[in-house]
């Protein structure tokens, strides 16, 4: 380095005090001094370049005239290449030629030799034709880094792929390198959905964008929106998880992969079918935990609960569970069994999917291709000395005639039923073609049940239901004396829905002598309620206000539950991919007549007041916040197609929300431009470097100002 320090002050291209006080800069920099003095603007790159080649020797880049081969450019992946600054070439003589600003960086030299696993040449070339042969060359790649380069990835959770042959699994970065950018961002997303505890990810093309959604606690929830040009390349990645034919996109495709998170592993069902736009995919996670779940954990009072223990310690009888789709009986049934099971009883269920997969537990997934459907499943398990059998659900005549008969023979039967509530599963019985009789002698129980969310902890506060919901339900707030009332506020740890988690409500009706009588004698489902009354019964309304006025849910959510619209019936969950295609092509028209929605951040009210005026007549929904904290909370609520944001703030300025918003997947790709003073370029850099996409100076032109917004915007897009 001494030798080029000393070749530019031979050749008069940097003053003794020019060095001085490079070197005084340089103090407390990780930089190469020559890099110093082209920052300062003492020497131009383009003659340091020139001085490299003469004093070493070194090749300078012709842009014009290099060749570039994709095949290396592929040896070092974007990220790579962007920290380094470097940019690969080709071959040359089994050799790598390397584009370098700086080729005396020996470390980075060998770091690269290390990668590709060959000897380097490096060759000078300027940062500036670096950056564009990557900007050129890495376009894909670089659209994934920009969203992702400031989140930290968790390393507890691993995404790993099933293999076919054997149980082992090996980490899906095997298959194109660890650190491919799409790889990661397909990581992170199901990382994230992961620790947000959602059940489901969907990834979904639109017009312009694509976009991620979770399932958290029943709801979908916006959390992304990425360029539409990365869409395939993140499709594909997730078919090669799944073992999927990744040249297919005509026709749905299933399959399945694993998360690894601490010590326990998440089931990954991945679900691929072609939409408008392309290919919606979405994932199921199952977490194994969850069939591990006590009895005591899932919501029922103790008299419900104590009455359940009793009935599914029989040695037989029919048990069922009713809800919609998505309201807890898997977990309920599989509880039941986690409770009963023991090396004395012999358990086998017929499930259509296999949810979860139970130690100890023989389980039969259905196979109508090979003719394995209910009815003859149920025939050959009848065959297998069963204690305890568990039908996924009665769908017809056939199947529960074979059911219940089973239960009359020593055997305890478990079996799910699509009705409102429990006593509705009665009439819902008869309807089918069963003979009141046999219903009769079967039932022991029927449990209906639905999933309320949960007030989160961190931000519970008391507060007043509307004047017409407290009236509708001003019964049963009288009865349970309710009179404080309780929801989630919003927070950080909520994600700002004010609930975080769900829990059951149930109707747990016991079928005793009484009603086994009402039942044989065809009679209505209001006589039955009566009988059921007298013993002690609770309907779903009536447990969801227990949940109330123990200040574990709102009014609004049980009123919300106790509403929902009935279920898609059977033949509209086979269509599910027409349903999907509908779905999409309704959130496109939306997509289509919604406003560009524009955070604006700053302490200044006048400054607020003039960027509201001039975004509003362009045409723009606007959303104010006056800190970085406000900031912040409106990203994660509102998720703003664009922030403008102020650095110099109180409380927290905009450099600091600008690297939180940038360090959460749900936030990461949402356009900044940073505010700033007219000669604060020391604040402009800082708020590139964390993740700033451009910076207008104050005050701003209002023309100018708009080109920069409908630039990010056709850029985001």
């Amino acid at each position: 380095m001494s030798q080029l320090i000393n070749a530019l002050l031979k050749e008069n291209l940097i003053t003794a005090e020019q060095l001085e006080d490079a070197k005084d800069k340089q103090m407390g920099e990780k930089k190469p001094i020559h890099e110093v003095l082209c920052e300062m603007g003492f020497v131009k790159e383009e003659d340091v370049l020139n001085i490299l080649s003469k004093v070493f020797g070194f090749q300078l880049l012709d842009i014009k005239k290099e060749k570039i081969d994709p095949s290396v450019v592929k040896m070092i992946p974007y990220d790579k290449a962007k920290k380094w600054g470097v940019f690969p070439l080709r071959k040359e003589n089994e050799k790598i030629v390397v584009a370098m600003s700086d080729p005396l960086d020996v470390i980075t030299i060998d770091e690269i030799r290390i990668m590709v696993n060959a000897e380097v040449k490096p060759i000078l070339a300027t940062k500036k034709d670096i950056a564009n042969l990557c900007e050129t060359h890495y376009q894909m790649d670089e659209a994934i880094y920009d969203i992702i380069k400031n989140i930290v990835e968790d390393t507890t959770i691993k995404i790993v792929e099933e293999k076919k042959v054997s149980e082992e699994f090996f980490d899906v970065s095997q298959i194109k390198g660890d650190a491919s950018p799409i790889i990661r961002l397909v990581r992170l997303i199901i990382g994230d959905a992961i620790k947000g505890n959602a059940s489901d990810i969907h990834i979904e093309p639109y017009q312009n964008f694509f976009g991620v959604r979770y399932r958290i606690d029943g709801y979908l929830k916006k959390v992304m929106k990425v360029p539409s040009k990365l869409f395939p390349q993140v499709v594909a990645s997730i078919k090669v998880l799944a073992r999927l034919d990744i040249a297919e996109h005509q026709k749905a495709q299933d399959g399945r992969a694993q998360a690894v998170v601490k010590d326990h592993s998440i089931d990954l069902r991945i679900s691929i079918v072609p939409v408008i736009h392309g290919e919606k995919v979405v994932i199921r996670l199952l977490d194994k935990a969850t069939a591990q779940v006590e009895l005591s954990k899932l919501g029922m009072d103790q008299k419900d609960l104590k009455d359940f223990k009793e009935t599914i310690a029989l040695p037989q009888g029919m048990i069922l569970v009713t809800g919609p789709t998505g309201s807890g009986k898997t977990t309920t049934l599989y509880a039941a069994l986690n409770t009963i099971k023991n090396e004395k009883v012999n358990i086998i269920t017929i499930e259509d999917p296999i949810e979860y997969l139970m130690d100890g537990i023989t389980q039969i997934q259905l196979n109508p291709a090979k003719n394995v459907t209910f009815v003859t499943a149920l025939r050959n398990v009848l065959r297998q000395d069963p204690n305890i059998i568990l039908i996924g659900e009665i769908r017809d005549n056939e199947t529960a005639d074979i059911a219940f008969r089973a239960s009359m023979t020593r055997h305890l039967v478990f079996s799910a039923i699509h009705t409102n509530n429990s006593i509705a599963s009665i009439s819902r019985l008869r309807n089918i073609g069963l003979e009141p009789y046999i219903i009769s002698s079967s039932l022991s129980m029927i449990v209906a049940q639905r999933l309320v969310r949960v007030n989160c902890p961190h931000c519970k506060e008391s507060y007043q239901p509307e004047d017409n919901l407290v009236g509708k339900f001003h019964s049963l707030i009288e009865a349970f004396k309710i009179t404080d009332f309780f929801r989630g506020k919003g927070c950080q740890m909520c994600g700002y829905s004010g609930y975080s988690g769900r829990i059951a409500i149930y109707e747990v009706l016991k079928i005793d002598e009484e009603i086994k009588e009402l039942i044989n004698s065809n009679a209505s489902e209001g006589e039955i309620l009566v009988q059921a009354k007298k013993n002690g019964f609770k309907t779903l309304a009536e447990n969801g206000m227990l949940k109330i006025s123990q200040g574990i849910t709102t009014l609004e959510e049980v009123n919300n539950v106790l509403e929902a619209a009935e279920e898609r019936t059977p033949h509209e969950i086979k269509k599910g991919n027409l349903v999907e295609i509908e779905e999409i092509f309704e959130e496109n028209k939306k997509n289509d007549d919604k406003k560009t929605k524009i955070l604006t951040v700053d302490d200044e009210p006048d400054i607020l007041k003039i960027l509201n005026k001039r975004l509003t007549n362009a045409g723009y929904e606007v959303i104010q916040a006056k800190n970085g904290k406000q900031a912040i909370e409106s990203a994660f609520k509102e998720r703003p197609d664009l922030i403008i944001m102020d650095i110099m703030m109180p409380e927290m300025d905009g450099i600091e929300a600008t690297k939180r918003i940038r360090a959460q997947l749900q936030t990461a790709a949402i356009p900044i431009i940073m505010l700033t003073a007219k000669k604060d370029k020391q604040s402009e850099l800082k708020g590139i470097d964390v993740g700033a996409d451009d910076y207008i100076t104050k005050p701003f032109d209002n023309e100018k100002l708009i080109a920069r917004i409908e630039m990010l915007l056709r850029r985001s897009r």
